[in-house]
This record gives structure tokens, sequence and C-alpha cells, in this order.
């Protein structure tokens, strides 16, 4: 063949490319195809990956982070305050009323308190100074004469109450005569203030002391006679409730 022109061998290029475009054609849209695929596997890779995601973060919220149930310790309501108890308060101190205590020297044995009692510090009684100033009567009479008695009445100024006096026991009446009768003495059966004579040789703090049959609170067993002090000869004696006996009260404690 004879020599190619330019212009010749550009026509038979674009002639070469012509004829491939169907070919061209064929490549490009099969590339489109794969490339289209691609990008819907990808996007469609992306969708399954975060639902992945989400349901294991739910799952763990569910499994792992439940919401605590009402009534737990988080968020249970505090309990009411209740006032706190009442401090126990001390016991009132023992008090006592004028009177009530020994007075006096306590090395005597008989003391004139000043208040219209004396003191006996052997047996630890108070004794109304005015022996004689309540009426005989019958047990139990004596008995609410001696309960009635209180400051005001047989020149009591001791600050005592009704309640605060009664009749000694019979073993108060043997107690208060047991020196008296050992030294011998003759009713009445009590010694001096000192309590190294007898009450008749004085001094004495009582007041119309005599030798008489004084009730006791002290009921025989039984219950049908009841103790007496006898202070004319120191004895215990004993008599039907009925009867009208002489009526001496004290205060303190009993022996």
């Amino acid at each position: 063949m004879g020599k190619q022109l330019p212009n010749q061998r550009f026509l038979e290029r674009l002639l070469s490319v012509s004829g491939d475009a169907s070919a061209v054609t064929a490549r490009g849209r099969a590339g489109l195809i794969n490339c289209s695929l691609g990008i819907f596997l990808a996007i469609l890779l992306g969708l399954v990956q975060g639902s992945i995601a989400t349901n294991a973060l739910y799952g763990q919220t569910a499994a792992g982070t439940a919401p605590k149930a009402q009534g737990t310790a988080a968020n249970k309501p505090p309990a009411p305050r209740t006032a706190p108890a009442a401090a126990p308060t001390a016991a009132p101190a023992d008090v006592r009323k004028p009177g009530a205590v020994l007075c006096g020297d306590k090395s005597k044995r008989y003391n004139d308190c000043g208040n219209g009692t004396v003191s006996d510090s052997v047996t630890g009684l108070i004794w109304l100074k005015d022996v004689n100033c309540l009426p005989a009567a019958n047990w139990e009479a004596a008995k609410k004469e001696a309960a009635d008695l209180k400051a005001g009445a047989c020149g009591l100024s001791d600050g005592s109450a009704a309640g605060d006096w009664r009749l000694p026991t019979n073993l108060e009446w043997e107690a208060t005569m047991k020196d008296a009768k050992a030294k011998g003495c003759s009713g009445p059966m009590l010694t001096n203030d000192a309590g190294d004579a007898c009450a008749s040789a004085g001094p004495t703090s009582f007041k119309d002391l005599e030798a008489d049959y004084y009730w006791s609170s002290t009921p025989v067993e039984g219950g049908a006679r009841i103790y007496m002090g006898d202070i004319d000869h120191g004895n215990i004696l004993n008599g039907v409730p009925t009867n009208s006996i002489r009526v001496w009260p004290i205060r303190g404690v009993q022996k």
C-alpha cells in the first residue's frame, strides 16, 4: 500500500473507535452495574451492622441495667421520723417533812423537838409530846384517831398531815419500855430524857405521861384480841378490840 496521509490516519482511528463503541458501551454498563451493586451491598451492610449495634445496645440495657423495682432501697421513701423516747426522769428525792427525823442531842434518849413531838434516839420513833391529848377509844376508833392526827392538833407544828401518824406495834412498845424495865422502874415504865434513870426521876419531855394501858396496832393471831402496852408494869398485854383503851400515836419506822 502506498503512504498514508495524516488525515487518513485520523479517520481510521475514528472508525476503529466507532467500531468498538458497542463493546465500550457494554463494558461501561457492566462497570456501572458492578459499581451500583457494590454501593447497594455497602449500604445494606451498614444497615445490618447498625441494627446489630442497636439490638446489642438495647439488649444490654434490658439485661444489665434494668430499671430498679419500686420499693427498693434506692427509691424507697424515707421512713417517717418518730419522736425520740422521753428521757427517763430521776426518782424524786426522799424529802422528809419537818419533824419526821430525829432532833436534838443524839447522846440523849429523848429530845423535845419544840414542835409538839419528842424523838427517841434508841428506837428511832417520834412520839406525840402531849400523851393525853387523844381520848381513850375502842381499837378501830383508836386507829382512826391516830391516822387523822396532823399539824394544828394536839400542839403539833411539825408539818405532819393525816396519815403520817399511827399506833405503835407491840414490838415497838416492848423496845420503848425495855430499858426502864431493866432498871427496875415503876410506872410509867419509860426512862428520863437522858436515858440513865426512870422517867419518874425526871426530867422528861413528855406532857401528862401516865402509867396506863395504850393500844398497839398489832392483833393477836386470829384477830379476836389486840396487843397493848402496859407502861404501868412494862408488859405486853392484850384485850378485846371493843375495850376503851388510851391512844398515844407515833411517827417513824417500824421495828
